[in-house]
């Protein structure tokens, strides 16, 4: 199993977008987990319809699992069974609903994130997880970040975005392994891409096309809820999910040798 989080530094540059767009994509079974401190937007934007029709529950996720693993000893960090829900529009997915103010933040805690990032990884072999972190803070759960084996920073190939990424990418640095660390590159083009590793200097690990419909229905729920099959965005998706499930999970690793760390391999044209 590998752990992928995604985050942004400023403005609104399609992290919950890409990280729906990856889950709806990925190849095997997924756990989408929404962890932005700030509050979580999956539950109500992308599967708003389904919650307000109980096929989701507002009261079970991040916050939940937190409450409820609070007084776990011994290194324990609790399941996630009873928290991460089965997504009926992909059932190949189940969902860890976020956190449904900033106030609940302070709720689940630092030792809260610690147990969770635990959990994530933990959660069983064959079974990704996709996490969303939001924006990039002081609030932004270290441990999650320690946790992932990939951490990809948001932003699209404008001058305001790349300014902004770059003093969020400076402080990831300092606290992740150069090959944990990449870009998220939304509503882009090849050449937009491209325009953008060369500015950043870090190699971008997603690379997602202008595709405002299919947008629409991931960050909000519109048109039903569900993406067109064969929409710009979610065929980059499915590409770029097969490559970074495939990366991530096939490591080889000699037995008596500590398992290595795998680079980004930049994707293709969408």
């Amino acid at each position: 199993m590998a752990v992928i989080a995604l985050m942004s530094a400023k403005a609104a540059p399609g992290v919950t977008t890409s990280v729906a767009a990856l889950a709806w994509a990925w190849p095997t079974e997924v756990l989408l987990a929404d962890c932005d401190p700030a509050g979580g937007d999956l539950a109500a934007g992308w599967l708003g319809r389904w919650l307000l029709a109980g096929q989701l529950r507002a009261d079970r996720g991040v916050l939940s699992f937190a409450t409820e693993t609070r007084h776990e000893r011994g290194g324990s960090c609790g399941s996630l069974d009873g928290h991460a829900q089965p997504v009926a529009v992909a059932p190949h997915i189940r969902l860890l609903a976020g956190l449904a103010s900033p106030a609940q933040n302070a709720s689940v805690g630092a030792a809260g994130w610690q147990r969770l990032a635990q959990a994530l990884t933990t959660t069983g072999p064959g079974r990704d997880v996709l996490v969303d972190l939001g924006r990039y803070s002081p609030a932004t759960p270290h441990a999650l970040l320690q946790a992932a084996d990939l951490v990809l920073l948001a932003v699209r190939p404008h001058a305001r975005h790349v300014l902004a990424a770059r003093p969020a990418l400076a402080e990831l640095a300092r606290q992740l392994e150069p090959d944990r660390l990449g870009l998220a590159v939304c509503a882009t083009t090849a050449a937009g891409s491209r325009d953008v590793r060369n500015a950043l200097g870090f190699a971008v690990g997603l690379e997602l096309p202008h595709d405002p419909r299919a947008a629409a229905v991931l960050s909000d729920g519109e048109y039903g809820g569900l993406p067109a099959a064969r929409a710009l965005l979610l065929r980059a998706a499915r590409r770029t999910a097969l490559r970074l499930h495939r990366t991530l999970n096939l490591r080889p690793s000699p037995p008596s040798a500590p398992v290595p760390r795998v680079p980004i391999v930049t994707g293709g044209r969408p």
